[in-house]
């Protein structure tokens, strides 16, 4: 089972978002869904919507470095986020992210490149590519067991399938 293919517009946001900037602590204990409302918030008015509006973002550096809750990356699936392109990640950020059901993907060429809010673009999976505009991105090769927990939508769903398919 893989992913294939992601497509979609993008959101971009530059160097060093913390993971508090992506959400405040003070949101951790909410519900995902209303957590989903205060993601970027605090970047600027317009930053929530324009995260909310587009199912991947562009991402700078170090993206969600600071802590380790995982309410950051719960709060941005809930938003719609379905995937991160970046020139890198804070270590456990990207563990979040998959664990949640967004697949982060590395490629500083790409976010380096002139992209913009509202491009699209689309991530291949299969043969470890991003397209954009008339330009392909070669990205390291996501493993299955990766895609198998993004497909599942979370690291507890893919638990859950894994004990269905044992009993079965």
């Amino acid at each position: 089972m893989t992913l294939g293919v992601i497509r979609g517009s993008v959101a971009v946001f530059g160097d060093y978002v913390a993971a508090d900037t992506i959400l405040p602590a003070r949101h951790g204990f909410l519900a995902a869904g209303e957590a989903a409302q205060h993601v970027f918030a605090e970047i600027g008015p317009d930053a929530n919507l324009r995260a909310r509006s587009h199912p991947i973002l562009v991402v700078g550096e170090a993206f969600g470095y600071g802590t380790g809750r995982e309410s950051p990356a719960r709060a941005l699936r809930a938003a719609g986020i379905k995937a991160l392109v970046g020139a890198s990640f804070a270590r456990m950020f990207y563990r979040n992210a998959i664990n949640n059901g967004i697949l982060p993907i590395v490629c500083g060429e790409l976010v380096r490149c002139g992209i913009a809010d509202g491009d699209a673009v689309e991530i291949d999976t299969g043969v470890s590519l991003v397209r954009w505009k008339a330009r392909s991105f070669r990205i390291p090769e996501v493993p299955a067991l990766l895609q198998e927990i993004v497909l599942a939508g979370d690291l507890i769903e893919h638990g859950r399938n894994i004990l269905r398919r044992a009993q079965a």
